[in-house]
């Protein structure tokens, strides 16, 4: 655990299609990050207002956002799913956030808070808020609330 750089920001949507009518797109969120010697990357994938986290050493936002369904990919994406970060535990927003409220200080709860800020952002905010962390530690920046931490 430490300082945690920003190398790259992915944002963009899945697919969505039928079933028993209409289902809308997932939102796709990715940071590449370096922490000391190790590089990685911290995906949320919000299906319907739920979050599920990925932690991976390769890029997966192409196999999400294709919905890829080759074995192969599939048990990867699962090897990578995770419920805790650094000590933050992962779920529903409202159990992040509290979560996050008892690791003040740890500093992984700037990285949470701003994957969580890029994944609810609008539109119109993505290209703001993909241009206020990359290149950047990310617990030196300013990370406004998002909707689900107001």
């Amino acid at each position: 655990m430490g300082k945690y750089f920003v190398d790259e920001v992915k944002c963009g949507f899945e697919g969505g299609g039928m079933a028993c009518g209409p289902v809308d797109e997932n939102i796709i969120a990715a940071v590449k990050v370096t922490d000391g010697s190790r590089s990685f990357w911290l995906t949320n994938v919000e299906v319907a207002g739920i979050p599920s986290f990925y932690l991976s050493e390769d890029a997966i936002f192409d196999r999400l956002a294709d919905a890829c369904e080759d074995d192969d990919s599939l048990e990867y994406l699962d090897q990578c799913i995770i419920n805790s970060f650094e000590g933050i535990k992962l779920g529903e927003y409202g159990d992040i956030y509290k979560s996050i409220k008892q690791n003040e200080g740890n500093p992984a709860v700037s990285l949470i808070r701003y994957i969580i800020l890029l994944t609810r952002c609008s539109m119109e905010e993505e290209d703001g808020v993909k241009a206020l962390a990359k290149g950047k530690f990310v617990d030196e920046i300013e990370i406004p609330a998002s909707d689900v931490e107001r």
